[in-house]
């Protein structure tokens, strides 16, 4: 089963972004993911259309099967 961290932000021209993370931890708390997120924005590091993320929108972890065939 694939895990992906998926978080979703707001960008500065009121636009939704979203970055992904493959395999987060397992024990990931609310608290962790809203801190990390908030270091993003922080940071300035990421930008959308040259637009800055300005505000957490969500986050969840999707759980997914994945059957290689070849």
């Amino acid at each position: 089963m694939a895990k992906t961290l998926q978080m979703q932000f707001e960008s500065s021209n009121g636009k939704a972004v979203l970055l992904s993370v493959d395999d987060p931890r397992e024990n990931l708390t609310r608290n962790e993911i809203e801190a990390g997120m908030q270091a993003i924005i922080t940071s300035d590091a990421f930008h959308a259309e040259s637009f800055s993320l300005t505000s957490i929108k969500s986050a969840k972890v999707v759980n997914r099967n994945v059957n290689e065939i070849i």
